[in-house]
């Protein structure tokens, strides 16, 4: 359940950031991705955590 969290967090993240970066707004893509990538991140080390339960 967690990787499914995990990926449509860092799919939608990058999305936004790649139609940003396609619309010419770098500093909202490096907005719009670095928090979807930390989010992402956070989620991937909470999977262990969750299997042992």
């Amino acid at each position: 359940m967690l990787w499914i969290a995990f990926a449509g967090v860092l799919a939608l993240g990058l999305g936004a950031g790649g139609m940003s970066l396609a619309s010419g707004m770098v500093d909202q893509a490096i907005a719009f991705t670095w928090p979807s990538a930390g989010a992402a991140l956070a989620i991937a080390l909470l999977i262990p955590a969750a299997r042992r339960e």
